[in-house]
């Protein structure tokens, strides 16, 4: 039998939710069920697809985009998930050939970084490497406050004394000014998903629902923030009820806006016995002292998994320096270090490091080998050279290591990579410049 890999259609969309379906054992799950109708009905042109010689599909691969902010750019990373193969069909090397011939699709097709989530001894021999995760977790639990336990509806009560007022959503009122938050919050925070201030508002806008967790926070006609939130039953351990932020913006010279918005969704979830809040904001400082002042406790929260979790791949090193260099560049003029020329030489040698294992037999099939580039800093410009050449600094990472540098996760000059001890003042600086550790968003990469 012959098999052909290719985009999917929407004539692929029946086949699709039944390689679902028997891959994951959906039958008796309603919740993941819809959610796997939704995502191959909804978007099947999101997907890859394995198809026999008959034309039936027995494998499928789903493929989200996003635009990842680096600063003012943006690199484009590939989510990779739902990978499924038909039962009677598993354990034939199936899997493994449409994972390599996806990791060079996605290569081919411009995408700078692939994300997954899985079994990290499988993956790692695709090229994946693993990656943490961040989130920001509000757990309602009871308060010990001196002699007695303090209930969570009671320490969240409904917000009062703010100069604001939240109300529910209005899209017909308030979509452009949700727009405009979501796009200043997140505006050149690396990290965070890339947010266009031209979106266009829905042509039929939905009408304000006062039972939707979705509200804005108001002050003398001014929307200063928004927060849209859900539950997630499939997040919950045991019999708790999960709440998750699905989208967060507020104007930050106005705190009181994070912090009336976080006090209404706690108000809501403390109804419940037992609830939690999760939410992707940011490591931010101003965010998280906002909310503080506002009398909410949290936990940030950064996993680092190694046997099954979050993985990172670096599809193509050069391509994605090239799209990041107006930023370096802008880093550098704003430094101490403005008039530094030279060649920084960074060199991934391998891709695919498996925990537990041995990284040298792991390798992406040949499709994605170890690579080199030369970032090359004259004139006050950053730019980015493939031919081997001389360098004041030759600096070998991990994807993992290139990654965290690029979102600010952790500054260059923090990593193993790195040995800082040996770097003369001068090309700390430099390095610090380019790659500093920055209020990184928490969402799109983990």
């Amino acid at each position: 039998m012959r098999y052909e890999l290719r985009r999917a259609t929407a004539e692929d969309a029946p086949g699709m939710f039944e390689t679902q379906v028997d891959a994951f054992d959906l039958a008796d799950n309603p919740m993941r069920l819809e959610r796997a109708r939704a995502s191959v009905f909804g978007h099947p042109e999101a997907h890859i697809v394995m198809v026999d010689d008959t034309g039936r599909v027995v494998g499928l691969v789903h493929i989200g985009d996003t635009w990842i902010n680096v600063g003012k750019c943006a690199v484009l990373k590939g989510d990779v998930g739902h990978v499924s193969i038909r039962t009677e069909l598993q354990g034939e090397g199936l899997g493994t050939h449409m994972m390599r011939w996806t990791v060079e699709h996605l290569r081919d097709s411009g995408y700078h970084l692939s994300r997954l989530g899985g079994l990290m001894h499988f993956y790692s021999r695709f090229g994946y490497e693993p990656f943490p995760r961040r989130f920001v977790e509000i757990d309602l639990q009871s308060v010990h406050g001196g002699r007695r336990q303090i209930p969570a509806a009671e320490v969240y009560p409904e917000p009062e004394g703010f100069p604001g007022t939240v109300r529910a959503y209005d899209e017909v009122r308030d979509f452009a000014a949700r727009v405009r938050l979501r796009y200043r919050f997140d505006h050149g925070r690396s990290g965070a998903q890339q947010v266009s201030p031209e979106a266009e508002p829905p042509a039929s806008p939905a009408p304000p629902d006062p039972d939707a967790m979705r509200w804005v926070y108001e002050r003398e006609g001014q929307v200063l923030g928004c927060l849209f939130a859900v539950e997630s039953p499939l997040e919950a351990r045991g019999e708790e009820t999960v709440f998750s932020i699905a989208e967060f913006a507020y104007d930050q010279a106005h705190p009181d806006a994070a912090g009336a918005l976080m006090r209404t969704l706690l108000a809501r979830a403390a109804r419940c016995e037992r609830a939690r809040v999760i939410s992707r904001l940011p490591f931010d400082e101003m965010l998280t002292e906002a909310l503080q002042l506002a009398g909410v406790s949290l936990a940030r929260k950064e996993l680092h998994q190694a046997v099954a979790g979050n993985m990172i791949l670096l599809l193509d090193l050069a391509a994605t320096l090239r799209r990041v260099a107006p930023e370096l560049t802008d880093r550098l003029a704003n430094s101490l270090v403005a008039g530094w020329e030279g060649a920084i030489e960074i060199a991934i040698p391998q891709r695919g490091a498996c925990p537990g294992g041995d990284p040298s037999a792991v390798t992406a099939g040949g499709a994605l080998p170890g690579e080199a580039c030369w970032l090359v800093i004259a004139g006050g410009q950053v730019s980015v050279d493939t031919a081997p050449g001389p360098a004041e600094l030759a600096l070998r990472m991990t994807q993992a290591h290139f990654v965290k540098a690029l979102f600010g996760i952790a500054a260059l000059t923090e990593l193993p990579c790195v040995r800082a001890p040996d770097l003369s003042p001068t090309h700390r600086g430099v390095l610090d410049a380019l790659f500093p550790r920055t209020k990184t968003g928490s969402g799109p990469w983990g």
